[in-house]
């Protein structure tokens, strides 16, 4: 287990210090070839953090960013994380970020997976930061319990960078970094906030298991994964 906690105090404390230690990690890749880049995740739990860190003066010019994970709906679409990501962060000073999106005009990211995992390859690799959170299910990215699409693209054997990724009933369709291209980045920062999902993480570095997809990403050699952590 490569599992490093940071609890702080306040959310505040904690969206500052992911700042600087994102723009450190930034600015290391900068450094050594010129462009960095960032896998980010989606959801309401990060919006607070991309708003405080697009307000930061950098090279974002120099800066490509892709979601971990997308639901196959049209970018404008509310459930879109490139909605997300273009409206809190890629603002302010870090209007000039270079955004790649993992939706194309696919029906569906089945048919659409090898344009994705083509138009991947344009994206600066590894990345020198991957941000993920974490749902009370133990998922991370759009990797969930129970499904025959997670198991896989959590396997070690799948060398793609991403997967489509199905579930029954109302739920879209949608498009996942793998486990292999989540580890294949120099760093992997965790965001969750509250009492249970700490619970649910502690339980999840014990032992892997497909019930809690988290525990694949936490139980393993390859990479350490820090944790930024506040009630």
């Amino acid at each position: 287990m490569l599992l490093q906690i940071n609890k702080f105090e306040s959310r505040k404390a904690l969206i500052a210090s992911l700042t600087a230690d994102v723009l450190k990690a930034l600015s290391s890749g900068i450094g050594n070839r010129s462009v960095a880049s960032m896998l980010l995740a989606g959801g309401s739990t990060p919006g607070p953090f991309y708003e405080h860190l697009s307000k930061q003066c950098f090279s974002w010019d120099k800066v490509w960013v892709a979601p971990t994970d997308e639901r196959w709906v049209p970018p404008t679409h509310d459930d879109s994380n490139e909605k997300l990501i273009r409206g809190t962060l890629i603002k302010n000073e870090a209007a000039k970020v270079q955004y790649m999106s993992l939706k194309s005009k696919a029906d569906d990211p089945v048919t659409g997976q090898i344009e994705i995992e083509n138009k991947l390859k344009e994206l600066p690799w590894p990345p020198e930061v991957v941000l993920l959170g974490m749902g009370e299910d133990g998922h991370v990215a759009s990797l969930f319990p129970g499904l025959s699409d997670t198991r896989d693209a959590m396997s070690i054997q799948n060398t793609q960078r991403c997967h489509p990724v199905r579930r029954e009933g109302d739920d879209v369709a949608r498009i996942s970094m793998t486990l292999n291209t989540l580890l294949n980045s120099k760093r992997i920062f965790l965001l969750c906030y509250g009492e249970k999902k700490l619970k649910i993480l502690q339980k999840s570095a014990k032992e892997k298991t497909d019930l809690l997809p988290v525990s694949h990403l936490l139980c393993q050699n390859i990479l350490p994964v820090i944790l930024y952590w506040a009630k």
